[in-house]
């Protein structure tokens, strides 16, 4: 069986290599841009569009265009939301008509739902969820092979670590003052700011500032899996505090080494896991709430680290699980051709 994988960007190349790795030998792939396509489908069986914007509506351009009919499975990621707002009114039919041609239309997060039932016309949005699985992007291998439970301890001095980019997207300034509540009521704690892809500019300058000017706060690069690894394992809670801006990997990596976490309400985390058994949702603009939630996981770290000890090996990121269920994904959509 061929698979024909149309991808935009080297982000989704290493989302797409990882899935392929765990997929059965007799599975045949092939990585192209849109603009590739038209040659690529001739003797495809299966096209797959990682995106739904320029991915998706090509896939459905060119099943448009042909005489004979290569079925197509479809992505939706965070960015084809913020696409999608932004696009004019007048140009949604082409993304609703990508949506309408899917065999099979894939939710990478829970809240994706949400956002189609609130954004598009309710036909529409019902179709895809008629032809819809979540499936969760994959953990790299390394992460599976160095699972780790948080050992057992009290919270004296709560370890908070935020990882990802330092943009005013991120909250930072938030949780900043959530920090400065809870130190107030004479809590011994610390925030790592962690930077795992580099972009400057003027927010980041400012938290650079507050880091040379509190001991309890630090700056570190997290670019790689082994410097990750030590953080988490370094620290006690994850507090991701924007709504879409982190990759939902982040999350299940803190995950594989027993961090509880803290995650943005309505955001990409939200809806993977039962309220407080791997973490709490907040309201990312508020810092009162910040700092209430943080105080309740130093409170329960116990039980929430029993919790996430259940959660292991975390199957819903698992590579060779995710890649069963793509497979015989694959197989029933070919048979549609």
């Amino acid at each position: 069986m061929k698979i024909v994988h149309v991808i935009s960007d080297g982000t989704d190349r290493e989302r797409v290599e990882r899935l392929i790795c765990f997929l059965p030998q007799n599975f045949e792939h092939q990585l192209i841009t849109a603009n590739e396509l038209a040659e690529a489908t001739k003797d495809a069986d299966v096209v797959h569009a990682h995106r739904w914007f320029g991915c998706g509506e090509a896939a459905w351009q060119r099943v448009a265009e042909q005489g004979t009919h290569v079925p197509y499975v479809m992505d939706i990621v965070q960015s084809d939301l913020a696409a999608y707002r932004k696009q004019p009114f007048f140009l949604h039919k082409r993304a609703h008509q990508a949506l309408e041609g899917a065999e099979r239309v894939i939710f990478t997060t829970p809240m994706q739902q949400d956002f189609l039932s609130e954004h598009l016309p309710a036909a529409i949005a019902d179709h895809a969820f008629a032809q819809s699985s979540l499936l969760y992007e994959t953990l790299p291998p390394f992460w599976l092979d160095n699972l780790r439970i948080h050992p057992p301890t009290a919270l004296v001095h709560i370890k908070l670590l935020y990882v990802g980019t330092i943009t005013a997207d991120c909250r930072l300034d938030v949780l900043l003052q959530a920090v400065e509540r809870i130190r107030r009521r004479n809590y011994e704690v610390s925030l790592t700011m962690a930077e795992d892809k580099v972009v400057e500019g003027g927010f980041k300058a400012k938290m650079l500032r507050e880091v040379q000017k509190n001991s309890y706060l630090r700056f570190e690069e997290a670019d790689t899996e082994g410097k990750r690894l030590e953080l988490y394992r370094n620290h006690d809670i994850l507090v991701q505090t924007d709504a879409g801006v982190t990759s939902i990997l982040r999350y299940a990596e803190a995950l594989s080494q027993g961090l509880p976490l803290i995650y943005a309400r309505g955001g990409i985390f939200d809806g993977v896991f039962k309220e407080g058994t791997a973490g709490y949702t907040v309201n990312s603009k508020s810092a009162s709430e910040l700092a209430e939630k943080i105080l309740a996981i130093s409170e329960l770290f116990g039980t929430i680290e029993q919790h996430i000890s259940r959660l292991h090996p975390l199957g819903l990121f698992d590579g060779r699980e995710v890649a069963a269920h793509w497979g015989h994904l694959y197989e029933n959509v070919a048979k549609l051709r």
